[in-house]
This record gives structure tokens, C-alpha cells and sequence, in this order.
């Protein structure tokens, strides 16, 4: 008989109820399961770093876990979390892998204070970042698991012929990938990819981990607040991991109590939401999230960053979105959004550019007695070439007006956006955009639709054929 599979579902043992009194299938954690989280990836680093840098082959020996490379506190805690779970309990040796430099961890402050709340407090030198493995070519390592996204960039397939990829967990749109070769595949909505990470997680879960994998939750759901992103998956993760984290002693102890014997049936959808710490935590993360008023232009743009690439009347278009929390007016009047947007174009080879903003209007109250919460998005298109490269031939140059044109008529159609032109950001009235650029910049009504949605609309404008023209009649 075929060995069973360790890594089960929440959903298949106790539809969906994170239960302390029906553990999940597991092996019995060894006495290396007590050491910190902190030991723990300080441990594997210079473990894997020693291995492939002895004999690279040893690369295949391990299995690299990556979230996205905006690298946002939902993608470090999930790899973390995932990584600890295949190391620790089923003793695979497991790294995660945050896909950004070193130096740019410090770009986040609601990852730093997470990190240190979960006892990581040199960041720097406890996690593996591409600045470690730079210098590999092809990647060290083969096998790769996903989380909070579910395509494995081309870095890691380049010259890589058995790249393959053993698990996937995400909540953004499912591009129908490695379901061949990926265990779990969890493909589902939620508001944080953490909660589907917590779902594999055992009762015993030590309460730094827990604690990682909390804060990722709260942030990307507000709290749990009602109404909002979170899902029942999220409700009952955060349940399963506060009554285990350090903030358990901080909570109500009937809560708590509550938690630990079935969040579902227990204390109420709410009751997490209401609790004072919870709310004091999520507050505090939200408010280090927007703390950008010391970052340059280029640095907002970085931050929060996702590269994309698309196959357009037979050129390749390589297109870039970042996700600001911060108004335009804020930092892009008089050139300045221009004058980084086309440099940072330049630095990425980009095409297209989109930048999505996102925050609170202090001019405009909203029920809450807070600002009013607004979105914007800004968009460029420039065929200009990389620093240091010769311009495209004609032949090879992409076809800016006609792109532009279709990424407009895209983005202004879709119903689900609800874009409206920017009044005061017309970039190409203002006369601050290289010769040959195009942009446009827009108010976004709905102000519910993040990242997750404009992405599949960019996607979609690009990669589906545009309908032939009808021929006129005579």
C-alpha cells in the first residue's frame, strides 16, 4: 500500500473547523522541533548556503519555498510557515526564499515588526534572499513549492530542466499549472494566502510561528473586520493561531478557551475581530504599513512590486504593477512621478508600467469617522531602451500608440474597475514624459478591487486577441 500522505486538508478532517481536539494525521515532531523559529532559519540559511556552495548538486536535495516578489508580509509568513511545516514535522529539508534583495526587507516596516514579534530579530542575516544565491547559474536547487502566487518565474527555470514544481498554495487567480506534480495544490479566495497555510498546520504549532502566520492575516483582512476581505477560511485560521500565539495571554480567557476547542461553534465569527489586542495588533501593522513618508520615489515603487510578461502581436511586452499606499499628489507633482516611473522603467526593461495607489483621503470622512478610503492608478507606456542598451530596431520596437490604445480601451471598459480619467494627472498634457511615452492616469471607483483584480484585467487585455476590424461597406 502507498504511504499515506501527511499533508491533509482542514476541510477533509473537520469541514474547515481548526480543532485542537481532532489533530491532524502527523508524525511525532523530534526533540529538533523545540528550537526557535528564529534557530530554525537561521539553521537551514547556512545549512543550504554550505551545501550548494561545497557542491551545487546538493542544491537538488532541498526544496526552495517562494511567495511572490512583491514580498509582502502575507508571502514571507506563508514561505516561512511552509518551510517550518515540510522541515520540522515531515523532515524534508526545506528553505524559504524571499524574492527580493537584502536590503530590501527594510522597504517594509509591518514585515520587520512582525518578524521581531515572532522573536526574528536580525532579519538580514536569519532569512535567504536572492542576494544569497546570485551568484548560481542555472538555480542550485529543483524543486520549488508556491505560495501566494502559482507560477515559478523564469530565474528558476533558466538552464533548469528538472525544475519542477511540489506544492502550490494561493489565492489569486489559478493559471491551471503544475497540477500534475503539485501536493497540496490549494488554489482558493481568501483574504490571506496564511490562512490556507495554517489549515496544513498541527495543533502543537509553536507560538512564534503562530504569531507570523496571525499578523500576515490581520493585515491583509483588516482586522477580520466584517463585511471586508475575510473569508470563513481566514475567521477560523486566525481563531486556530491567536489561541496559540504569544498574544493568547493578552486575549479573553473564555476566547481563548473558546478558540482551542472549536472556533467555528465557539465564540462567534466576531468575537476575534472585537477583541482589544487583535484590533491593537492590526492597528499597529497598518500604521508601519503606511509609514512611507521617508521613501523616494524609486523606493515606492519597489516596495510592492510584481513584474509580468506578454506575448503582443508577436513582440514580447514586459509590464510591471506596484502598489503604493499613497496618493499621487503625494509625491508624484511636477515630474517627480515621471521622472521615477520612466527610470525604474528603464532599470526593469519595462514596457508598461501600471501603478496602483491606495489610501486614506484626509480631506473626505467616511462613516467611520477615518478618511475616506480612495484608489488610483497610474499608467505609462515606453518602448525606451535599458540603461546601458542600444534601442530596438524598428523591426523589433514595439508599437507604443497601438499599445497604449489597447491598454487604455482595456482598462476603461472593464466594468469590475470602474476607472475614471484622473482630473488633475493628465501625464500627457503635463509635458513631463519622455518623447515616444504614453500615460494616463485614473480614479478607481471601486475601491475594493486590489492588485488580484487588475492584474488578471491586464492579462486578459493583452493575451486575448483583439476582434478584427469590420470592413467597411462600399
Amino acid at each position: 500500500m502507498p504511504p499515506r500522505n501527511p499533508i491533509r486538508r482542514f476541510s477533509n478532517l473537520v469541514s474547515l473547523k481548526l480543532s485542537a481536539s481532532k489533530p491532524i494525521e502527523q508524525p511525532a515532531p523530534s526533540a529538533e522541533g523545540t528550537r526557535t523559529l528564529a534557530q530554525f532559519l537561521s539553521t537551514s540559511r547556512e545549512k543550504y548556503l554550505n551545501d550548494i556552495r561545497a557542491e551545487p548538486h546538493k542544491g537538488a536535495e532541498w526544496t526552495v519555498v517562494m511567495g511572490n516578489e512583491a514580498g509582502d508580509l502575507d508571502s514571507l509568513a506563508s514561505s516561512v510557515a511552509f518551510a517550518w511545516l515540510q522541515s520540522e514535522i515531515y523532515k524534508k529539508p526545506t528553505i524559504p526564499l524571499l524574492q527580493l534583495e537584502r536590503d530590501d526587507i527594510d522597504l517594509r516596516a509591518e514585515n520587520i515588526h512582525a518578524l521581531h514579534l515572532a522573536g526574528i530579530t536580525k532579519p538580514k542575516e536569519e532569512l535567504l534572499y536572492l542576494t544569497d544565491v546570485k551568484g548560481f547559474s542555472p538555480f542550485p536547487s529543483q524543486n520549488f513549492a508556491l505560495v501566494d502566487h502559482n507560477r515559478l518565474g523564469a530565474l528558476y527555470t533558466a538552464a533548469n530542466p528538472s525544475a519542477k514544481i511540489i506544492a502550490v498554495l494561493d489565492h489569486h487567480e489559478d493559471e491551471g499549472l503544475y497540477k500534475d506534480t503539485a501536493s497540496p495544490r490549494t488554489i482558493e479566495p481568501s483574504g490571506s494566502c496564511a490562512s490556507h497555510v495554517a489549515a496544513l498546520c498541527p495543533p502543537e504549532l509553536p507560538a512564534d510561528l503562530a504569531t507570523l502566520l496571525l499578523t500576515a492575516i490581520l493585515i491583509d483582512t483588516n482586522g477580520l473586520k466584517p463585511g471586508g476581505k475575510a473569508l470563513a477560511t481566514d475567521i477560523y485560521a486566525a481563531g486556530f493561531l491567536a489561541s496559540r500565539s504569544t498574544f493568547a495571554s493578552k486575549l479573553p480567557g473564555k476566547l481563548v478557551t473558546a478558540l482551542l476547542d472549536d472556533p467555528k461553534a465557539g465564540p462567534g465569527p466576531n468575537a476575534l475581530y472585537e477583541a482589544s489586542a487583535i484590533r491593537e495588533l492590526t492597528a499597529t501593522l497598518v500604521a508601519k504599513k503606511g509609514g512611507v513618508s521617508h521613501l523616494s520615489g524609486r523606493d515606492l515603487l519597489r516596495r510592492d512590486y510584481k513584474d509580468y510578461q506578454y506575448v503582443v502581436d508577436g513582440k514580447t511586452v514586459r509590464a510591471g504593477l506596484a502598489s503604493v499606499p499613497v496618493p499621487l499628489k503625494a509625491w508624484g507633482k511636477g515630474g517627480k512621478f515621471e521622472e521615477a516611473a520612466v527610470a525604474w522603467m528603464r532599470e526593469r526593461e519595462l514596457v508598461v508600467l501600471g501603478v496602483l495607489t491606495s489610501f486614506r483621503d484626509s480631506d473626505t470622512f467616511g462613516g467611520s469617522g477615518k478618511g475616506k478610503h480612495r484608489r488610483e492608478q497610474a499608467w505609462l507606456v515606453y518602448d525606451a531602451p535599458a540603461e546601458g542598451k542600444e534601442k530596438a530596431a524598428d523591426g523589433e520596437a514595439v508599437n507604443v500608440e497601438k499599445l497604449a490604445a489597447r491598454l487604455w480601451n482595456g482598462l476603461e471598459d472593464n466594468v469590475e474597475l470602474k476607472l475614471k480619467k484622473h482630473k488633475k494627472f493628465d501625464f500627457e498634457k503635463g509635458d513631463n514624459l519622455p518623447s515616444g511615452a504614453k500615460g494616463r492616469g485614473y480614479n478607481q471607483k471601486n475601491v475594493n478591487a486590489t492588485r488580484k483584480v487588475t492584474a488578471p484585467v491586464l492579462k486578459n487585455i493583452f493575451e486575448v486577441p483583439e476582434p478584427a476590424a469590420t470592413p467597411e461597406k462600399n
